[in-house]
């Protein structure tokens, strides 16, 4: 999916992280951030448990007949959005020829259709929206994308930060897709199911994918991207737990893809980022046990900053891989910095006490708490407590409930993997940064830095063994503005975040190794390709141009423009 790190936010997991977290309408960020280390909110917790060819063994599904069809991809003649002699889009044909819903803009339901998680996009306007109920229906549209040359976007939840899952064009939304079942250490999931339902359908039967933590992305957009969460050391990332995938290509072809069929293909999905090389229906994961947890959040004095930095960075990628930490640097809109940190641990709470210990700076405040797997994760989230419905988007629509209270909000924000600690005059720099922000930030506004520990089982992976290719890093980075308003777009207090936001990364830049997060896009970033695939880049290069010759699926960081 082009939603590639759906927040992906998705995906650095903090109740109290930056964007696409969970909030109670009412209660932004902010506020939650500084909760969360104070007795009402350990009250609350406290109660809550995407070189070489393709394999030629598959044999594709016939879009039109359902019957196995030629082996390996299609021919570049046969695909593609070259221009043809339709005459214009017949889209009442396309919504005659689907099972699932197309949404256009006449349709009462096309606001909340066209809505990404982020309100400073609302104003793109997709000729149409298509949930489809099947791979079928997927293959359907991209016949219709490449007979009418309609531009394709892809959409799995929605939290792309570059707003690239919407357009002019067709959205494929594959919110519809989410059925989520497992058993015998395996799980197939639906391509759009929100990450709060694949944990609670698989905690319901003992097991569990990691994933990231915001509850409202969709699976597609983070695994296709990596996919780094709170139980990422321990069991790897969530695209090194993909075992299959089902995939609709550019010819309209519905393949099964796995290590030995269309081999390039499933390497591609591991990490090479969505909206590339087909739009994914359904994925198999590997599963593990949903155990309990203990998690905890941290809180030290600002005037400890640059200490603390110093001994996280130290701590946190070398401790056992159960452990899961980050640290949040925060600059609040009223001049105080915040400085917290989120925990979680695949054992007791007597366990992760000791090794809070091995800290070199003492927190000066430390609220932990035991839980079952599923609830730890709602903490995770943000919405310990709630219920399930209530811990999606409001809406009717697929992956949205009626009473879902999450809000939405409009940020920017950047990426960066360190592969060695920060020195001291980095810390010093970054903490003058963080500083500067909080005396001069809109009203409004916020900003902050988030370090996410790596290292563990995602290191143990080599970088060429899938598309992921971070895996020397001992932490990640992401640099987050988030705007005063929650549609704003522009203006002067958006230009003054986004100022902030190029300062502080390129303040860090030279500390860093130089290489981004695909699932956190970057639209400023020069070297974007090298950046966020790195040795892998020409095989990705390769696997697109195999499967999608013609380019059906575009947007301005696909492989093809690297």
């Amino acid at each position: 999916m082009v939603d590639a790190g759906d927040c992906l936010g998705s995906d650095l997991p903090d109740p109290a992280r930056p964007p696409g977290h969970a909030q109670a309408a009412g209660l932004d960020r902010r506020q939650l951030l500084r909760l969360a280390a104070a007795p009402v909110a350990a009250a609350a917790l406290s109660a809550c448990t995407g070189s070489g060819q393709p394999s030629g063994s598959s044999a594709p599904t016939s879009p039109a007949t359902g019957s196995a069809s030629r082996t390996g991809p299609a021919p570049a003649s046969s695909v593609g959005a070259s221009p043809t002699t339709a005459g214009p889009a017949d889209w009442t044909a396309l919504a005659h020829d689907v099972a699932g819903t197309v949404i256009r803009p006449q349709d009462s339901r096309y606001q909340d259709a066209v809505r990404l998680y982020q309100p400073q996009f609302d104003n793109l306007r997709p000729a149409g929206v298509v949930y489809p109920a099947n791979a079928q229906d997927v293959a359907t549209c991209l016949a219709f994308a490449r007979k009418y040359t309609v531009p394709v976007a892809l959409r799995s939840g929605g939290h792309s930060y570059t707003g690239w899952s919407s357009g002019s064009g067709l959205i494929l939304d594959v919110g519809g897709l989410a059925t989520v079942s497992g058993s015998g250490g395996s799980a197939t999931v639906g391509a759009g199911a929100r990450l709060i339902d694949v944990y609670a359908e698989l905690a319901a039967t003992g097991v569990t994918v990691p994933a990231g933590s915001c509850p409202s992305v969709g699976v597609a957009g983070l695994a296709l991207g990596g996919g780094i969460g709170v139980t990422c050391r321990a069991y790897g990332l969530t695209s090194d737990n993909l075992t299959s995938a089902q995939v609709v290509t550019a010819d309209g072809l519905i393949r099964q893809v796995d290590a030995t069929t269309d081999a390039d293909l499933f390497w591609a999905l591991r990490g090479g980022g969505g909206g590339n090389f087909g739009v994914v229906t359904s994925f198999g994961f590997r599963t593990h046990p949903a155990v309990n947890c203990a998690y905890g959040f941290l809180s030290w004095p600002w005037s400890s900053a640059a200490a603390v930095v110093a001994a996280w960075q130290a701590w946190a990628p070398d401790a056992p891989d159960q452990l899961w930490a980050n640290l949040h640097l925060d600059a609040q809109p009223d001049g105080r910095p915040n400085l917290t940190s989120t925990v979680n641990f695949l054992g007791s709470q007597a366990e992760l006490a000791d090794l809070i210990d091995k800290l070199a700076v003492a927190p000066a405040t430390a609220s932990l708490h035991s839980a079952p797997y599923l609830d730890t994760m709602k903490a995770m989230g943000g919405v310990a407590g709630w219920s399930l419905a209530a811990a999606h988007l409001p809406g009717s629509l697929p992956g949205h409930t009626p009473e879902g209270r999450l809000i939405r909000e409009s940020y920017a924000a950047r990426s960066d993997f360190y592969d060695r600690p920060i020195s001291a005059t980095g810390i010093a720099a970054l903490v003058a940064s963080v500083e500067r922000y909080a005396r001069t930030a809109p009203q409004g506004a916020g900003a902050s830095v988030a370090f996410d520990a790596l290292a563990g089982a995602v290191n143990r992976v080599a970088p060429g063994d899938t598309a992921f290719v971070h895996r020397n890093a001992l932490f990640m980075a992401q640099y987050i503005a988030n705007y005063p308003s929650p549609g704003a777009g522009s203006g002067p207090a958006v230009d003054q975040s986004r100022a902030w936001l190029q300062d502080v990364w390129s303040t860090m830049r030279p500390y860093a190794s130089g290489e981004a997060y695909q699932n956190y896009p970057d639209p400023q970033l020069a070297d974007w390709a090298q950046a966020y695939y790195g040795s892998n880049l020409a095989r990705l290069r390769q696997v697109k141009q195999t499967y999608d010759p013609a380019g059906l699926f575009r947007f301005p960081q696909d492989v093809s423009r690297a």
